[in-house]
């Protein structure tokens, strides 16, 4: 059969004259509906693949669930709009802002696929803020990401089949791919797709720089865990174009990539879920764990700060303690622990211990004595005499704190292993080196018994044992646990993240000792890297 591909170049002006809608959205597709993706390894084992987690895969999936789940508020919308409104820095503003205004009078939630679709600074905002994962900017569509995934589950499409995207993609996206066959890739933005492989063909775009790419993806909807997507002819603002919109956070797996005709790039896809073995044991497990606040802001902040966003978490935590009642005895005491973690994060000691003080207050005047969110606060209380050099007064706060957790929670519970891990630090730097492995040892059998592994916390486990045998000169035992650790942490953390390079800076100082200086630097240069990032 010939070909009637209508990608190629020399068609392309034919095929706009004839379909208008498909040549007026074809240069959005080439500029705003660029997507960004995350890759994870799997494999059959699945002890080995939860510890091949990519740490940035595991949270941009926790992020766009936590925003997802955010409770509507009345206000929502108009929060919105006032962030709209704000932005001085959009070509023709009156237009703009007439569609802002447009947007305040007449959306509602079962119009939100048909503003998405529509060419407006709804698509391009919203599409910039999750390619560049903007918190602030996601934050303030929380209600539009909500009403869109509603839209989406309640015209879920119900059979089996193909669906078609065309795109260019730049030759490094490509070569991700071509390396990453067999492994699962998740999408962090909407996606759309098509019914009619011709009309994904119009969008492969003939971009100098970029490849042409044509996604044939195969999808299932009677999987469990599935993100929804949902035929949109008739929610569309382009009903011509037989359009499959995925949500965002969708998961395939490639599987394979392959040269096509006309020097179109062919990459097979299959729809996936996260109940997948790989994710399933991690993903449930940091559910439970960022399900455990009852407050969608202090929720979301904790994210935040488990993924190193320790300024985004801050302004999170700060909102909510604004919108807390005076007379508050439960919230706010957390919120004032939490800004405390922060401010020592930031390494701003005397903040850090006023607000942590704050907290210690009030729980000590309304909770018993042996609460463990006594405990919490003074265990966070002696991290900043830690670093303040008082390691005898760390080291009696840690003591106490652990007295409260084992009372409340037995032996074998997570908390008593981070205290045995502070417990050994402060060890260290008393030059009570054996105590410290001791203590690390401890922690680290505790997690074995309450952790999925592959977690980032053995990671925590194999670093600081790691200092210890630099401490004691053995540098070959050292480097092995830093190795352990990095493989870790580079699998379950985001790549930003500041253990990454708390780590490099560990086996960049072992050379260093070594005077080994050329070996060593390479690796401050990438913990440098990593902290100018944050």
């Amino acid at each position: 059969m010939v070909s009637t591909f209508r990608g190629i170049c020399s068609q392309l002006n034919q095929l706009a004259t004839s379909i208008p809608s498909r040549y007026r959205r074809r240069p959005r597709r080439e500029t705003d509906d660029l997507f960004s993706f995350d890759i994870l390894s799997t494999d059959d084992n699945q002890e080995k693949s939860t510890a091949e987690l990519d740490g940035h895969f595991i949270h941009s999936q926790l992020l766009i669930e936590a925003l997802q789940k955010m409770k509507s508020t009345s206000t929502a919308i108009e929060e919105f709009i006032r962030f709209c409104q704000d932005q001085k820095d959009i070509k023709d503003q009156n237009c703009y802002l007439k569609l802002v205004h447009e947007f305040q009078n007449e959306y509602s939630s079962d119009k939100s696929v048909w503003w998405y679709t529509r060419d407006s600074f709804v698509y391009r905002m919203l599409n910039k803020a999750l390619r560049v994962q903007n918190i602030d900017v996601l934050f303030v569509f929380r209600f539009f990401l909500r009403d869109i995934a509603q839209q989406l589950k309640e015209n879920q499409w119900s059979s089996p089949g193909y669906v078609y995207r065309g795109q260019s993609l730049s030759k490094y996206e490509l070569k991700r791919l071509q390396q990453s066959v067999g492994k699962l890739v998740s999408i962090n933005s909407l996606l759309s797709t098509t019914r009619y492989r011709d009309v994904a063909e119009v969008y492969v775009g003939n971009t100098e720089g970029l490849e042409k790419v044509l996604f044939i993806i195969y999808v299932n909807p009677l999987i469990d865990g599935i993100k929804p997507f949902a035929d949109i002819t008739f929610l569309s603002d382009f009903p011509q174009e037989g359009e499959i919109l995925f949500m965002l956070g969708s998961i395939f797996q490639i599987e394979s990539v392959q040269i096509g005709e006309y020097r179109v790039w062919l990459i097979e896809l299959k729809l996936c879920s996260d109940h997948d073995e790989a994710l399933k044991t991690i993903f449930n497990y940091l559910r439970r764990e960022s399900s455990r606040c009852e407050l969608d802001l202090l929720a979301l902040g904790n994210l935040l700060h488990d993924m190193g966003k320790f300024e985004d978490s801050k302004n999170y935590y700060n909102r909510c303690l604004k919108l807390l009642p005076p007379n508050d005895h439960v919230w706010k005491p957390y919120c004032y622990y939490l800004l405390g973690l922060v401010a020592t994060e930031n390494g701003d000691d005397k903040c850090a211990l006023d607000l942590l003080s704050k907290s210690l207050n009030i729980r000590r005047q309304t909770l018993k004595s042996s609460d463990p969110s006594i405990a919490d606060t003074l265990t966070a209380i002696a991290r900043v005499h830690y670093n303040s050099c008082n390691f005898g007064q760390a080291l009696q706060l840690y003591r106490e704190a652990l007295a409260i957790f084992q009372q409340a929670f037995g032996d074998d519970d997570l908390t008593s292993a981070m205290t045995y891990t502070n417990i050994g630090v402060v060890c260290k730097e008393q030059k009570l080196y054996f105590d410290a492995l001791n203590y690390h040892e401890k922690a680290r059998e505790i997690r074995l018994k309450n952790l999925p592994p592959g977690h980032f916390r053995f990671g925590t486990s194999w670093n600081n044992m790691g200092e210890v045998y630099q401490r004691l000169g053995e540098y070959g035992t050292a480097l092995k646990y830093y190795k352990r650790a990095l493989e870790i942490y580079k699998r379950s953390l985001p790549p930003e993240h500041i253990e990454i390079a708390i780590v490099l800076v560990n086996k960049g100082s072992i050379k260093e000792e070594k005077v080994d200086l050329r070996t060593a630097l390479p690796f401050y240069k990438q913990a440098l890297n990593i902290c100018l990032r944050m």
